[in-house]
């Protein structure tokens, strides 16, 4: 069978041989392809029932439609992840917040708002002071202090309220975050 074939591909032309060559590439290509996707789907890899996205729910929240089944099973695999503002306050020049988390952080980022918890972000404070995080006791504290400089930053508004938003990135993809109003007079 093989002298056959080798015998045949012998008598083609350069062109032909060219288009063989392709063709048989192009057969192998497929049936790999073909054969790892029968594998992976086999394996489990094809199996995303317990994704919250694919059952409707969006991350970190239950589903709020569907059967009962359906929010159950959802609802079974959104972790308890929390970010947790336990005091938002002006001290003399700058605001301070401090929280707590639940679960498998990465990092936390918080933002002072212009208009309350609602409002929008200020640029007034200087973005190179991130957030200290206390990794043992899983609690963080991010203190806004002015922009200087070549910053540009904005005056406060001693007549608004403030607000701060914190958010925690977590294991997995998921986002928590928390808002609280800013106690106390800022600065001005």
């Amino acid at each position: 069978m093989l002298q056959r074939a080798y015998e045949w591909f012998s008598g083609l032309n350069l062109v032909q041989k060219v288009l063989a060559l392709l063709l048989a590439a192009l057969f192998l290509f497929s049936l790999s392809y073909l054969v790892s996707t029968v594998v992976l789907y086999l394996g489990g890899a094809g199996d995303r029932a317990n994704s919250p996205i694919e059952e409707g729910a969006a991350p970190n929240t239950a589903s709020s439609g569907g059967s009962a089944s359906a929010s159950a099973s959802a609802e079974a695999t959104v972790p308890n992840n929390t970010v947790s503002i336990s005091s938002a306050r002006w001290e003399g020049d700058k605001a301070v917040v401090e929280g707590t988390w639940k679960g498998e952080v990465s990092s936390v980022h918080c933002d002072l708002l212009e208009g309350g918890t609602s409002g929008k972000p200020t640029r007034w404070w200087n973005r190179s002071v991130g957030t200290q995080m206390d990794w043992s006791g899983r609690t963080f504290t991010q203190e806004f202090i002015a922009a200087e400089g070549g910053e540009r930053g904005e005056a406060l508004d001693r007549e608004a309220s403030y607000g701060v938003v914190c958010s925690g990135q977590f294991s997995g993809g998921w986002s928590v975050s928390d808002v609280a109003p800013v106690g106390g007079t800022p600065p001005g």
